[in-house]
């Protein structure tokens, strides 16, 4: 899918104040960062390593794997197209609503698809699929799975793979991924991104995490030098600095559970609970469409049409929390959209 995400602001010609639809930090990336990336502009002149190896061998020290557990990727979408396409014309089952890309990359590869709502996933529910796709937090609930459950569905299917989306993993207090299990769990596939924590988007850098037989199933399909030199430099310096890096998950939290209770007084808006920076919500008027548009058009602010997700409808739409006064905006914003169609 090439148009229908969130950060659609290149597709209307209003400015935009605040961004709302895209669940990357919005403090932006570090001075840091910006200074070091300044610094490597000359790396341009060259090619990067044609599998981004050293990068490949620091993420490995990070989550203390070995480098053949390890693919560094073109954002985390070109992972779920790698994972699709090793297993090709096999069978997928998705829970929904999820990230369309876990869909596209299957339909893409001829993959036989079925799904399961992600609140029916628990401790014996039972699959017959070759792979399971599901985002742990969830994209665009902001629901989350417990390692517990986890840990025993890959045990009860030994011969079906697991692929976990970890992409917000870093917005949620809960201690939720499953890197710490790879070793254990040989059915399992993780997909780590960091354009959302270290607000880069832009360069498109993630990875997968796995055991090395299919890391190296992964790796047969994939072409060189699809991680360009500022990306693999970018994540060298996460690398080395993530614990200085490390998001204020708490005022987050805090933050976006004062904006939930706000929004949710609103008269006409229905809020679903969530464990991330992201929650979902739903007019009992109008459509999200038509909010978007307003917001947009009115107040500058752009915020998530969540309609495309599959078993959502015409009235959903996702809110990532933004600065407090960004938050404020917003929630007068939706108000005067309220009493504009009442």
């Amino acid at each position: 899918m090439i148009n229908g995400h969130g950060d659609d602001r290149y597709l209307f010609n209003y400015p935009v104040k605040a961004d709302f639809s895209s669940n990357v930090y919005y403090e932006g990336f570090a001075g840091g960062l910006r200074q070091h990336l300044t610094d490597c502009l000359y790396k341009l002149n060259n090619y990067p390593e044609a599998n981004a190896q050293r990068l490949q061998q620091a993420l490995a020290d990070w989550h203390q794997l070995t480098a053949e557990q390890v693919l560094v990727t073109n954002g985390a979408t070109e992972a779920f197209y790698l994972v699709a396409h090793a297993f090709r014309r096999k069978s997928v089952t998705i829970a929904i609503p999820a990230f369309a890309e876990y869909e596209d990359a299957s339909q893409a590869n001829d993959l036989s698809i079925s799904y399961i709502h992600y609140d029916e996933l628990h401790a014996d529910t039972r699959f017959i699929a070759d792979l399971v796709f599901f985002g742990n937090p969830n994209n665009p609930t902001g629901a989350v799975l417990q390692p517990a459950t986890i840990r025993t569905l890959l045990t009860a299917h030994p011969q079906t793979i697991f692929m976990i989306d970890e992409a917000y993993v870093d917005f949620t207090e809960e201690v939720i991924s499953m890197v710490g299990d790879i070793n254990q769990l040989s059915n399992l596939i993780i997909i780590k991104s960091l354009t959302k924590t270290y607000s880069i988007p832009g360069l498109r850098l993630g990875y997968i995490l796995s055991n090395a037989d299919i890391i190296h199933q992964i790796l047969a399909s994939k072409m060189p030098w699809s991680v360009n030199a500022l990306a693999i430099e970018a994540g060298l310096y996460i690398a080395q600095h993530r614990e200085t890096l490390a998001l204020p998950i708490a005022r987050l939290r805090k933050d976006t559970l004062e904006l939930m209770t706000t929004v949710r007084n609103i008269e006409g808006i229905q809020i679903r609970d969530t464990h991330t920076n992201f929650f979902l919500s739903r007019t009992k008027t109008g459509t999200a469409a038509d909010l978007k548009r307003y917001l947009l058009q009115n107040e500058g602010l752009l915020i998530r049409d969540a309609a495309n997700f599959k078993s959502l409808t015409p009235q959903h739409f996702r809110v990532a929390t933004q600065r407090p006064e960004e938050n404020q905006l917003l929630i007068k914003g939706i108000q005067a959209w309220i009493n504009s169609i009442s």
